[in-house]
């Protein structure tokens, strides 16, 4: 079954329809979350928030956007009212991804790694608003317009936190790596 198919079901109350649409996109939006709040127990709390949200409001979900907008744009606002109600400096976590094949040698493995480290790390330093932007376009593969559509901010905005994320980025690894 297609998933426009699962979300008609779903809009009639169908929890099975919706529980394959969990399945589906339950682990993008909890490494979106992981990398907006960077605290696993928080992108936990926040992603099984995002699919009771999105269940109460399957009904009103209009077929013109794709789900997976929709359902990221309650994240990302399920993430900013997290915040505004924590603390403003969580423990850090880092969002691990496995970006390595398996031909890389042992050393090779462990040089990735610590880079791999080193970038989540770094990128947790930047603004909100552009760590947002980067996560969004870079690791989750979204376009600028579908950014737009998740954060509510202008085009032009999302550009500029793009840009001015990737270079403030770039001064960090560098005072790092050399």
């Amino acid at each position: 079954m297609n998933e426009e198919q699962l979300i008609i079901r779903a809009k009639t109350g169908d929890e099975g329809a919706f529980k394959e649409l969990v399945e589906t996109h339950q682990t993008k939006v909890y490494h979106l979350l992981l990398g907006i709040l960077r605290d696993e127990y928080a992108a936990e709390e926040v992603a099984v928030e995002t699919f009771v949200k999105a269940w109460k409001n399957i009904s009103g979900f209009r077929l013109e956007a794709t789900f997976w907008t929709w359902l990221y744009r309650i994240a990302y606002r399920s993430a900013i009212d997290y915040l505004r109600h924590q603390e403003r400096e969580k423990k850090l976590c880092v969002l691990q991804e496995n970006i390595i094949t398996n031909s890389v040698e042992p050393l090779e493995l462990i040089i990735e790694k610590k880079r791999n480290k080193d970038l989540m790390q770094t990128l947790q330093e930047l603004p909100f608003h552009q760590r947002t932007a980067i996560i969004l376009y870079y690791f989750q593969g979204l376009s600028y317009q579908e950014i737009v559509q998740v954060t509510h901010r202008p085009l032009g905005t999302i550009r500029s936190d793009l840009h001015r994320g990737k270079r403030k980025l770039k001064e960090l690894l560098m005072e790092k790596w050399g």
